[in-house]
């Protein structure tokens, strides 16, 4: 399919730029929702920031960034930045004692 755009009105241009930034957002999303896809609550992973390795555990998968728990530190990042790291899954406190404490009750 080939457009002359040079054929366009004004409102015409208009409305094809709404519809380019339209699918190209969506386009966009489905890319975020693939790396999301990887990951869930529980993973461990790593990412970087000031040119240096960080830790942490994933403790939300929101709609497009992750909630990475890193000691005494809260994390949102984009999926795209973060690494999945091997071995199990952690285990999450249930209780908010268990977050008071510093993790699960044993």
């Amino acid at each position: 399919m080939s457009i002359d755009i040079e054929k366009l009105s004004l409102e015409e241009l208009l409305d094809l730029n709404r519809r380019i930034v339209r699918r190209i957002e969506y386009l966009h999303g489905l890319k975020t929702r693939a790396h999301l896809d990887r990951f869930e609550v529980g993973d461990r992973v790593s990412f970087q920031s000031d040119g240096r390795a960080v830790e942490g555990l994933v403790v939300r998968v929101n709609r497009k960034t992750l909630s990475v728990r890193t000691g005494d530190s809260h994390w949102t990042i984009p999926p795209k930045f973060v690494t999945k790291l091997p071995g199990p899954k952690a285990e999450l406190p249930q209780d908010v004692r268990d977050i008071l404490r510093g993790g699960p009750a044993q």
